[in-house]
């Protein structure tokens, strides 16, 4: 029994190949830092902002009253990130950009938390507020009947219904993606890169 036979695996790691990646994180970490994050957090949650509603006046997606509370805590964050930005211009707040950076990455973290909550009212998973159905009592008026007949009514979009997917994972769902990503980058350029 000097020979096992089976499966032997080839175990050789080689740092080459993830030269070119650990090439890009050189070039760009330097710029990551506490005082800078504010600002590029606040470009991003624009960014996510704006998708939000290139998918409305675009493509056409109604938000649903969950979608439209996501939109205020973007909002949340780029004015966190913009103020925060600014202040730590001063010599005097310097010394507070690991405050802001956390500041910042509990707004995503609540962003993340609340879209994954969205997300699995999308999916099944949980029932969602009563805001969000459109069951319930119904009153009529000759106004509502004519704004139907012109097609200019608006309803409620339900919350339970996923408007778009992509590889199975609704808007909500990269939102709380997303989020978590850019909180957990908050948490960390707060902590170890002041």
């Amino acid at each position: 029994m000097g020979r096992q036979s089976g499966l032997r695996l080839n175990a050789r790691f080689s740092w080459s190949r993830l030269r070119p990646n650990l090439q890009l994180m050189s070039f760009i970490a330097p710029y990551l830092t506490a005082q800078r994050w504010p600002l590029l957090a606040a470009v991003l949650s624009a960014l996510i902002l704006g998708g939000a509603y290139v998918f409305e006046y675009g493509f056409g997606y109604a938000p649903c009253p969950l979608c439209l509370d996501q939109r205020y805590i973007h909002m949340a964050a780029i004015a966190a990130g913009l103020i925060g930005f600014l202040a730590l211009r001063l010599e005097a707040v310097k010394p507070f950009a690991m405050w802001v950076c956390l500041i910042i990455g509990a707004i995503f973290l609540y962003s993340a938390g609340f879209a994954g909550w969205h997300a699995g009212i999308e999916y099944g998973w949980w029932e969602g507020p009563a805001s969000c159905s459109t069951a319930g009592p119904l009153s009529i008026s000759a106004d509502d009947l004519f704004a139907v007949m012109d097609g200019t009514a608006t309803g409620v979009v339900p919350c339970g219904v996923a408007a778009w997917t992509l590889f199975g994972i609704s808007m909500a769902g990269y939102n709380a993606l997303m989020s978590f990503g850019l909180a957990m980058i908050s948490f960390y350029l707060g902590v170890f890169r002041k």
